[in-house]
């Protein structure tokens, strides 16, 4: 499996290509229902890419900072997976979970991606309709992916990271004019 996300993800030249690859790859791999990448701008995380998510859930979530209690927070924190199996008992997730149930998701995870050197790449956080927790090989191979994912983003990137934070601040922009028109629409049609 990890053979095929590579080769997958290598055939892509540009940052876009490599986030929508990696998302539909994990989202894939864990078998999840919905799921984002989200892009360092200074201290905090923009959501780049989606599948399957509210405009609600996109508004919520579109910055997170590393203290405030969410899945991919805390894996900022932290630098590490984070993994809520029923958002319904983790009391550090309770300020989200009218969202999470609004969105139609009951578990999420959010595994950091990072350079052999150190550098955040992004976040990518899949979320689950039922109670789900992932195995332990699918959460090695999605660590061995994710130092894989981010080294390949940084060789797209031209080897410097100083120009993400511009692309995520404009990949997070689209998605959010997207969701929001779609939203006014959504809700027009729906009278």
């Amino acid at each position: 499996m990890l053979r095929h996300m590579t080769r997958r993800l290598v055939q892509n030249r540009d940052l876009d290509g490599v986030v929508q690859t990696i998302l539909d790859d994990v989202i894939a791999l864990l078998g999840a229902e919905y799921g984002n990448i989200q892009l360092p701008i200074g201290e905090e995380l923009a959501i780049a890419a989606q599948r399957g998510l509210s405009a609600s859930f996109l508004k919520t979530f579109w910055r997170v900072r590393k203290d405030d209690g969410s899945a991919c927070g805390r894996a900022l924190a932290a630098g590490l997976p984070v993994i809520i199996a029923d958002i319904e008992k983790d009391e550090g997730f309770a300020v989200f979970r009218r969202d999470a149930r609004q969105a139609g998701f009951r578990a999420v995870q959010s595994t950091p991606m990072y350079t052999r050197h150190g550098h955040l790449f992004g976040i990518v956080s899949t979320h689950f309709a039922n109670v789900h927790e992932p195995t332990s090989l699918e959460m090695n191979t999605l660590k061995a992916y994710s130092r894989i994912a981010a080294e390949y983003a940084w060789m797209v990137l031209g080897e410097s990271f100083e120009p993400l934070a511009a692309k995520a601040e404009h990949m997070s922009a689209e998605l959010y004019d997207r969701a929001l028109i779609g939203g006014i629409r959504g809700a027009q049609s729906g009278r």
